[in-house]
C-alpha cells in the first residue's frame, strides 16, 4: 500500500507535467506557430506514456492510480497559467525550466524511495532520461528557429 501510495504521488508529478505542458500547447495555438504546436505534441505523447506505464504498476499492485493533481500540483499548474507568454522563446524557456523541475522531483523521488522495486525505479529512470530528451527537443527547436534562421 505504501508503495502505491507514493507510486500514486509519482503519477500526480507526471499529470502536472501534462497539464502544464496542455497550457503551453493553448499559448503556441495563439501564436499559429506549426512547428512548436508539433513539439509539444510530440512532447505530450511521451508524458502519456510515463502516464500509462505508471498507471500499469498501480494497477498491478490491485490499486486505483489517482487522475488527479496534489495540492502543489494545482497550484504550480495554476502558477504556470498566470504566466506572461508572449513569443515562441518564452514558451520553449518555460517548458525546460518546467521539464528540469520535473526531472528533479524524479531524482528526489527515486532517492526517497530507494527500496522500491527494481522494474519501479526502471520506469521512473525512463521517465528521467526522457526528460532530458525533451529538454534537448525544446533546445534544438530554439536553435534551429532563432540561431540558424535569424543569425545568417
Amino acid at each position: 500500500m505504501e508503495k502505491t501510495n507514493e507510486l500514486n504521488k509519482f503519477l500526480s508529478y507526471v499529470h502536472m507535467g501534462t497539464s502544464i505542458y496542455r497550457i503551453y500547447y493553448e499559448h503556441a495555438e495563439k501564436l499559429k506557430n506549426k512547428k512548436l504546436l508539433k513539439l509539444i505534441t510530440d512532447i505530450l505523447e511521451i508524458f502519456k506514456t510515463h502516464e500509462e506505464k505508471i498507471t500499469k504498476l498501480i494497477n498491478e499492485e490491485d490499486e486505483e492510480a489517482t487522475n488527479s493533481l496534489t495540492a502543489a500540483g494545482i497550484m504550480g499548474v495554476t502558477m504556470e497559467k498566470l504566466k506572461m507568454v508572449d513569443n515562441e522563446f518564452s514558451i520553449c524557456t518555460n517548458a525546460i525550466k518546467a521539464t528540469y523541475m520535473g526531472m528533479i522531483s524524479a531524482l528526489k523521488f527515486l532517492n526517497e524511495n530507494k527500496k522500491m522495486h527494481t522494474s519501479i525505479k526502471g520506469a521512473i529512470i525512463i521517465v528521467i532520461d526522457d526528460y532530458e530528451r525533451i529538454v534537448k527537443m525544446i533546445k534544438d527547436f530554439i536553435i534551429d528557429e532563432y540561431c540558424w534562421k535569424n543569425c545568417t
